[in-house]
C-alpha cells in the first residue's frame, strides 16, 4: 500500500481537523501516517492510525512516503518545507493553504474563507484525491458512555492556547449563574495547570484527552472560545456555541461537525498601531455581552430540541 504523510498545525484542533485528511487518504488507497506535536495524545482518540512526532530531519523522514499533504500554519517547519519544495528535494507534498499565501503552487488548495475548515478539508481532499465529500476523521467514540447522557449539562472551556482569544474569566462566571437559574448543570473544563483561579465552579479532573472526550459525549452542550476543545465536542455529535471576537476567522474555524452557533461582534473592530490600541485583539471582550451570548445558547438549545423531532 501507498504510504502518506499528514503534517497538521500545532494545535489539538489542527490535529481533529487533519484527520479529515487522514480518512481521505485510505479512502484513496493510502496508509497515512500523522504527525503532531500531541501525539500521543490524539492517538487516544484515533484508533487504528499510527501518530509520531514531528520528524527532526524533514527531508530525510518525508522523501520515504508517496504523498504529504501539509496543513500550511505559517510555522518555521512549513517555510523549512517550502524551501525543501522549491530546491525540489522533496516533490512529494500537497499544501492545505487556510489563508492566502504566496508559495501556493499548482496542485495546493486555497480554502473558501465562508466555508468553516472541516468542509473546505473535505472539498481539499475530493479535489486532490478524488474521494466522496465527506468530513469524517473517524473519532473514536468513547466506549461503554451514551451519547448526551446528560443533556442539562453545558461544559464550558474557558480557556485557549491564545489569551487574546479568551472572553472574560467574569462574564463565563455570569454565564454559568444564568445557565444554572435556568436548570442547566454547569461544569468548567480546562487544563490541570489552568485550574487555579476557579474555585466555586464544578470543575472535573481528566487524566488525558480520551477522559474529556468522554465527558463531552455524556454532556448536553459545550461553550468556549475558539479553540480545539469545540471541534472535539463537535466531532462527537454536541452542540456547540463558540465565542470570538474575530468574525472573519471564527467563520473559519468554527467547529463544523454537530450543530452550533458562533458569537461574536456586531461589527469589526480596528487594530490602531501603538500602546494599547490594538481595540480588536484587546478590547473584543466588552462587545461580546453576557446577554448576548445567553440568548446566543437558547437559541442553540432551541433548534438542538427541534432535532430531536
Amino acid at each position: 500500500m501507498k504510504q502518506a504523510a499528514v503534517l497538521c498545525g500545532s494545535g489539538i484542533g489542527d490535529g481533529l481537523l487533519m484527520m479529515v485528511a487522514a480518512h481521505h487518504l485510505r479512502k484513496g488507497g493510502y496508509a497515512p501516517t500523522i504527525f503532531h506535536d500531541h501525539h500521543k495524545e490524539l492517538s487516544l482518540l484515533f484508533e487504528g492510525y499510527p501518530f509520531a512526532p514531528y520528524p527532526d530531519n524533514l527531508e530525510e523522514t518525508l522523501r520515504n512516503f508517496d504523498r504529504v499533504i501539509v496543513e500550511n500554519d505559517n510555522s518555521k517547519r512549513a517555510w523549512d518545507l517550502f524551501a525543501l519544495r522549491d530546491a525540489k528535494k522533496l516533490t512529494n507534498l500537497t499544501f492545505f493553504f487556510p489563508t492566502p499565501c504566496r508559495k501556493m503552487v499548482e496542485g495546493d488548495v486555497l480554502f473558501d474563507p465562508k466555508k468553516p475548515i472541516a468542509s473546505n478539508l473535505a472539498m481539499a481532499c475530493h479535489k486532490t484525491l478524488g474521494t466522496d465529500l465527506s468530513k469524517e476523521n473517524n473519532l473514536s467514540v468513547p466506549e461503554e458512555k451514551t451519547f448526551q447522557k446528560y443533556p442539562k449539562r453545558v461544559v464550558i472551556h474557558p480557556t485557549s492556547n491564545d489569551p487574546k482569544r479568551n472572553w472574560k474569566k467574569e462574564q463565563f462566571l455570569t454565564l454559568a449563574k444564568q445557565l444554572e437559574n435556568e436548570g442547566y448543570t454547569v461544569s468548567f473544563c480546562v487544563a490541570p495547570d489552568e485550574k487555579s483561579g476557579w474555585d466555586g465552579v464544578l470543575l472535573p479532573s481528566f487524566k488525558n484527552l480520551k477522559e474529556v472526550a468522554a465527558y463531552l459525549y455524556e454532556s448536553g452542550f459545550l461553550v468556549g472560545n475558539d479553540s480545539g476543545i469545540g471541534h472535539l465536542a463537535s466531532s462527537l455529535g454536541i452542540p456547540t456555541l463558540t465565542i470570538s471576537g474575530n468574525p472573519k476567522r471564527v467563520r473559519l474555524w468554527r467547529p463544523d461537525w454537530a450543530l452550533g452557533k458562533v458569537a461574536t461582534l456586531p461589527f469589526p473592530l480596528p487594530n490602531f498601531k501603538g500602546i494599547n490600541m490594538r481595540v480588536r485583539e484587546n478590547h473584543w471582550q466588552r462587545f461580546v455581552s453576557v446577554g448576548k451570548v445567553f440568548k446566543t445558547f437558547q437559541e442553540l438549545a432551541d433548534e438542538s430540541r427541534r432535532h430531536l423531532f
